[in-house]
């Protein structure tokens, strides 16, 4: 995975780039920006933005991942190239 890779395709918002990969409600996708891998869980998905929680991340500098307990918000796929995380 290339640095400036993303998720999203040219003019694409966030809304579409899930609809496009199947992502629902519900779904936990997790992206690397290098530190180590966040998971963050769909919350809502409107026209063109959606809603998500982190719920874990993993520190590689720490070698550990800890759940987080972070309140909904808008967040964007533009920065970094998100994948389904399996719910466990």
């Amino acid at each position: 995975m290339s640095k400036n890779e993303t998720t999203l395709l040219p003019d694409e918002s966030d809304a579409d780039a899930c609809r496009r990969l199947g992502f629902g409600v519900g779904t936990r996708i997790a992206g690397n920006q290098g530190d180590g891998v966040t998971i963050i869980e769909i919350t809502a998905i409107g026209d063109k933005k959606i809603l998500a929680k982190a719920i874990y991340h993993f520190s590689f500098c720490c070698k550990e991942g800890k759940e987080l307990v972070r309140p909904e918000c808008v967040w964007t796929l533009s920065c970094l190239m998100w994948v389904e995380a399996p719910k466990s």
